[in-house]
């Protein structure tokens, strides 16, 4: 048999003996969002399920981490029963406040898990997972605790941990955050209160972490912590109640699993997975760089400001069968989606549907002595979703694009969705977009330009340009929060669409607009998009950008969103980003600088680190 570890941030296998000390059908590791109704359904289905928890309660970001309250998702499903115990225990015993009271939901979950049998192991974390010799079969897992290490054997083994922990240790496939950096969402600091007769909770975006560095992991929190402190002579904080002991993590690993949804795919509603519930909410992206995000991204957000728009994405048994594995599956915010889509499925309504989805496929397996989680009876699974509330097609908002009246809504202050539609379906929107562009209505113009472009058509390329030499000031209402000036959008997608002669006066630009962040970093990202279309360009692109770059006074911070006091405005500095992503593309470009060498006297962040390493 197989003992796989984690050595030097690294799965390592190694021949080994267990000594099984225990035994269940099931072993959920990690009792947070989804984990705890996972554990719960696979239990009430019929299972031997043991659980373990690394904190001494359940409940995770709902609980520990103190979130309670539901942002977008569908109602329906497993967790309805246990909010509904928890609102029954608050009546008795706490104040109001939130969808549910923390430690109400803590005690009806734990009550809950206790009466359908799960074997409970608080203060428990999983440091080896057993294989069998084909290192495709989990065989069990290898635990630790304040009473020391054991081994407990398992049929499957679900890794609720929320960062996927437990499939890295298996030796699972996994990304994390996006192309550019490997940077994740920004993770979130937060604590509760008694605010008048009610609890309260307050977060504000806190700092960019890695749950795959525990000592960047560790920093990260006590830093965050600290800026809870009110400022001296300030206005007299609320009854604390506690800081939470979870960082706020939006997103982490993203494991490799049979099909990985796609945020294209959810735009598209086009996907060939069978859906056994739905996730229902924008794509809720706390990012505030867009330049360093993909060109989807950036299209959805900047191009368009489509920030608040809300759409569905299936959840199918696909997005959670580890792959190269027969029994091991991943819930939580760690299941297989690209990075724009985890700012989607993050939601805790859309994170319990999931557990409870696996639990039950995983309770199937078992009862019919499958070997490979895959072979389920899908029919019974879906039965099953349905009968909880799981699955219920007749609460599915439509999330439409405006089809029939595009064109129409191009000329409106709230032209994103417009825009993007005409975008993605060039094909049968192009000759209406070239009318309106020789058209009278100067915003519809540029709309059009914008869908242009966005679709990689350069037909409204000059009309861009004429709007940046103006310096567009237009900011589109689009959407109910985060909409991105006009500017932004016509510097990137000028580098889409554009000449090389049009590197100047992005360079213009970016000169000019130094020390603001958003207007900046579009006119950089548009000119290494440039140059990578035309290698004859990119002389001139580094010898306009270097100058800014590689001096030592450079700075460009940019500040997080949600802070409500003044000591909790939190600023990330990005001069070394833009330095470090300059250099690695200078380096695929065979442009000669000085970047490796500012970068060395400077202290880095984890990221920024990774990308010096790559120089």
């Amino acid at each position: 048999m197989l003992l796989s570890e984690m050595i030097r941030k690294k799965a390592v296998r190694r021949e080994a003996v267990p000594a099984f000390s225990g035994h269940c059908d099931v072993l959920v590791a990690g009792l947070g969002t989804s984990g705890a109704p996972a554990a719960l359904a696979a239990a009430e289905a019929g299972a031997r399920v043991c659980a373990v928890e690394k904190l001494n309660l359940p409940g995770g970001t709902a609980t520990a981490g103190g979130i309670s309250g539901y942002y977008y998702g569908l109602p329906g499903g497993r967790f309805e029963k246990t909010d509904a115990l928890a609102q029954q225990l608050r009546v008795l015993s706490f104040i109001e406040g939130g969808h549910f009271h923390p430690d109400a939901k803590i005690m009806a979950t734990d009550r809950e898990l206790t009466a359908a049998g799960v074997e409970l192991r608080y203060e428990t974390g999983v440091c080896g997972v057993w294989l069998d010799d084909d290192g495709a079969t989990v065989r069990g897992a290898r635990l630790v605790s304040k009473e020391g290490v054991s081994d407990v054997e398992c049929r499957i083994l679900i890794d609720g941990t929320g960062n996927g922990d437990v499939c890295a240790l298996a030796g699972a496939g996994f990304t994390e955050g996006r192309a550019s950096d490997g940077q994740p969402q920004p993770f979130s600091s937060v604590r509760v209160f008694r605010s008048e007769n009610r609890f309260a909770s307050a977060n504000f975006d806190a700092g960019f972490t890695t749950s795959t560095d525990a000592a960047e992991l560790n920093r990260a929190v006590i830093d965050s912590n600290s800026l809870h402190c009110f400022p001296p002579g300030g206005a007299p904080p609320a009854r604390l109640y506690y800081i939470t002991q979870l960082p706020g993590h939006r997103e982490a690993r993203l494991i490799e699993c049979d099909h990985t949804l796609t945020a294209q795919e959810i735009i598209e509603k086009n996907w060939n997975v069978q859906p056994f519930g739905y996730a229902y909410s924008n794509f809720d992206s706390h990012s505030i760089d867009w330049a360093f995000e993909d060109d989807l991204g950036c299209d959805w957000m900047v191009g368009a400001s489509l920030w608040g728009k809300n759409m569905l994405a299936p959840l199918s048994l696909e997005f959670m069968t580890v792959k190269r594995f027969r029994n091991l599956l991943v819930v939580g915010r760690a299941v297989s989606v690209d990075h724009l889509t985890a700012s989607l499925v993050r939601m805790q309504r859309c994170l319990q549907k999931i557990g409870e989805i696996a639990g039950n496929a995983a309770a199937l397996a078992i009862r019919d002595g499958k070997n490979d989680v895959r072979e389920i009876d899908r029919a019974e699974l879906e039965k099953r979703m349905r009968a909880s509330g799981c699955l219920d097609e007749s609460l599915l908002p439509e999330c439409l694009f405006p089809v029939e009246h595009w064109a129409e809504e191009l000329a409106t202050r709230k032209p994103g969705e417009a825009i993007f539609y005409a975008a993605q379906h060039l094909d049968r929107t192009r000759d209406t977009l070239l009318a309106l562009l020789a058209g009278p209505d100067p915003d519809a113009a540029i709309h059009a330009a914008l869908a242009l472009a966005i679709g990689g058509d350069d037909a409204g390329a000059e009309l861009l340009r004429e709007q940046i030499r103006k310096r567009d000031p237009y900011v589109p209402a689009t959407s109910r929060n985060h909409n991105y000036p006009r500017l932004e959008a016509e510097a990137y997608l000028l580098g889409r669409v554009g000449t090389p002669a049009d590197a100047e006066l992005l360079l213009e630009l970016a000169r000019e607009r130094l020390a603001d962040y958003q207007t900046f970093s579009e006119a950089w990202r548009g000119l290494l998009t440039l140059g990578e279309r035309f290698p004859e360009a990119r002389p001139g692109i580094a010898a306009g950008v270097l100058p800014i770059l590689e001096a030592e006074d450079f700075r460009l911070p940019v500040l997080f969103r949600n802070h409500l006091i003044a000591s909790q405005a939190r600023y990330e500095p990005m001069h070394n980003l833009f330095r470090a992503v300059t250099a690695v593309r200078f380096k695929k470009w065979g442009i000669p600088n000085r970047l490796s060498a500012v970068l060395s006297k400077e202290t880095l962040s984890w990221r920024e680190q990774r990308l010096f390493e790559q120089l």
